[in-house]
């Protein structure tokens, strides 16, 4: 299911698809290792507000992603990926020019918003465009393209990690919604898009394995994105550097290039998705932990490379499991409510993680890093429910 293999032959809008994926993960990432520093630095925040500001983004994907779940079906893909790129790229222009809270946690909202209507749509387009066999050497790809952006925007933050990054990312998303334009098919693929009354889309919350999947996968997203905002903190404190945390960025990021297609085709394609989500959620619980008693670059890095490895057993299998439990009609709603999951996972786990540095400290306490453990713990126990068996059975 989840193996690359060694011949790889997939439609062109497919390509089209997995490069635009590249090119978003160099302009998010222009702005994602360093954003909580520079809402600390450059703009005068203190902890409560940069993770205020963090959550809000997260939260609001869940808006992102009702919007693409209704229109995407609707509209086409096309015209839905483009809106989003539009809201990306006012979002970072906007908060290249805040410099107080309010504005900056609305332009952090519009990010959300578009990043919450460009990622369940781009997965939707991968699934109309690909058979399954396609499909899932797709999905897989889709990671070391998103891998190949996030390196190649770490290596610029290390020369460049100022203001400046919200106005070169803004410039990649008005490239990208370009492209988009003038490369993607119009409506979705090879077939026509459903015309379906808004009252089937609530079928999917009668849908009860996947709200269940749905709501555990918030917990890890939760955990998930605690990267994102403890590790530039935890740097900057031991380093004093915000550079060098681009490069730890990039250290990962080759990483995920190399060992994602084995990684895929040695496990994830022989083992159930219980199982690659348990020791995805094991291995991110152990890196965020220990994150918090590195004391040095290197232990950062080492660390940091533990969590990614679990990043490479749940995200394949995230969008798999996603797209074999959907209804074929609604191939965009489902993953519009998977990522509205996810959107509500971010934000809950920035918003708590930004009070619990606020209270504790980001060098002086060991309970923020021992809450997320306690979480990686709650977390596999729960997918031992029965219900979650149901998904190695229907994949």
């Amino acid at each position: 299911m989840f193996g690359i293999p060694y011949h790889i032959k997939l439609k062109k809008e497919i390509w089209i698809l997995l490069s635009s994926i590249l090119i978003i993960h160099v302009a998010a990432y222009l702005i994602v290792p360093i954003f909580p520093i520079l809402l600390k630095t450059a703009k005068k925040l203190n902890p409560s507000e940069v993770g205020l500001v963090i959550g809000a983004g997260s939260l609001f994907i869940q808006l992102g992603s009702i919007i693409a779940g209704i229109i995407a079906d609707r509209l086409g893909n096309k015209l839905t990926i483009v809106i989003g790129n539009a809201l990306q790229f006012t979002a970072l222009f906007g908060l290249g020019l805040s410099t107080s809270t309010i504005p900056l946690i609305i332009f952090s909202s519009l990010n959300g918003v578009g990043t919450g209507i460009y990622i369940p749509t781009t997965k939707a387009a991968i699934s109309y465009l690909a058979t399954q066999e396609e499909a899932t050497t797709a999905f897989s790809l889709r990671a070391v393209a998103a891998n190949i952006g996030t390196s190649i925007a770490g290596i610029f933050v290390l020369f460049f990690a100022t203001n400046f990054n919200f106005y070169a990312g803004g410039i990649v998303y008005a490239l990208l919604m370009i492209i988009s334009w003038i490369f993607l098919p119009a409506g979705c693929g090879d077939q026509p898009c459903p015309s379906l009354p808004l009252k089937n889309y609530i079928n999917i919350f009668k849908d009860r394995t996947f709200i269940i999947f749905s709501l555990i996968s918030a917990l890890m997203w939760g955990i998930y994105t605690q990267l994102g905002l403890l590790l530039p903190l935890r740097g900057e404190a031991i380093l004093g550097s915000v550079n060098r945390i681009g490069i730890i960025w990039t250290i990962t990021s080759i990483i995920v290039i190399i060992l994602q297609p084995l990684i895929s085709r040695s496990f994830l394609e022989r083992y159930s998705p219980i199982v690659s989500l348990t020791i995805g959620t094991i291995l991110l619980g152990i890196g965020i932990t220990l994150i918090g008693w590195a004391t040095t670059f290197t232990f950062l890095v080492i660390y940091s490379i533990i969590f990614i490895l679990g990043q490479m057993f749940m995200m394949p299998t995230f969008d798999n499991v996603t797209k074999l439990i959907a209804d074929p009609n609604l191939l965009g709603a489902y993953f519009a409510v998977a990522n509205f999951a996810s959107g509500v996972g971010g934000a809950l786990g920035a918003f708590a993680s930004g009070r619990l540095v606020d209270v504790y400290g980001i060098v002086d306490s060991p309970v923020p890093w021992i809450t997320y453990g306690v979480l990686s713990v709650v977390t596999v126990l729960l997918l031992k429910l029965p219900i979650m068996q149901k998904i190695t059975k229907i994949t």
